[in-house]
């Protein structure tokens, strides 16, 4: 399962910068850039996995990990929707709330980035995995089929080492972007969110090429005996 948080990780990556590789630019603009990305980036890694042991710990305690294949499924199919931009819905209340969520992080990013320490770096890292994002959370719902917290907290671990590439290079790539321009970073994210969908699918062939029928089966009746 971890090999999978890897790449999903890495396949997601793109998106990840997208998303925050202004922010981290503007972060580690003046520092450093190797020092301070590191430092930033560890702290949104180690972040992340401590949702994992919570994810875990509650997945655990549900014993949903007996589900796992059925999951896997359903999850991959979340992430392909979600590149085909399905999930493109409006709901105003909810938008509402994670805009007034982003705009006060945003200030207490401007606060804390005029200090200059590495903690205060490590800090903006940890708020960064504060940011809503959808592949996040669709990683944290990996970690609800696990079997036990350190489990969870291992995956969101190994999920953040897959997104280092780009987001510790993700000023130089924005720079390098808007030199050369026409790159559309928003059809890689998409490309990239459906290479994930397809990967959970078929990890289920993967690690159990003769038991996963059986398997998904055996979810789908325990799910039908429980209601």
């Amino acid at each position: 399962m971890f090999y999978t948080a890897i790449i999903m990780g890495l396949a997601g990556s793109l998106h990840c910068g997208t998303m925050c590789g202004p922010l981290a630019m503007a972060i580690t603009k003046n520092k450093p850039f190797l020092q301070s990305s590191i430092l930033y980036n560890s702290g949104r890694v180690f972040l992340y996995s401590l949702f994992g042991v919570f994810a875990g710990a509650f997945g655990s305690f549900l014993h949903l990990y007996t589900y796992q294949q059925f999951l896997s499924i359903a999850l991959g199919g979340a992430f392909l929707l979600a590149g085909l931009n399905v999930f493109n819905l409006r709901l105003p209340y909810l938008n509402q709330a994670i805009t007034v969520f982003t705009s006060q992080l945003k200030k207490l990013f401007g606060k804390i980035s005029n200090q200059k320490s590495g903690s205060t770096t490590f800090l903006l890292g940890m708020l960064n995995g504060t940011l809503p994002c959808g592949l996040t959370y669709f990683a944290l719902s990996a970690c609800l089929i696990l079997p036990t917290a350190t489990d969870g907290f291992l995956f969101m671990f190994y999920f953040g080492l897959g997104t280092w590439p780009v987001m510790i290079g993700a000023a130089k790539l924005f720079i390098l972007a808007k030199i050369r321009g026409h790159i559309s970073f928003a059809i890689a994210s998409r490309i990239s969110l459906l290479l994930i969908g397809f990967l959970l699918i078929f990890r289920v062939w993967m690690i159990h090429p003769h038991s996963s029928d059986k398997l998904l089966v055996k979810s789908i009746d325990g799910i039908q005996d429980c209601k």
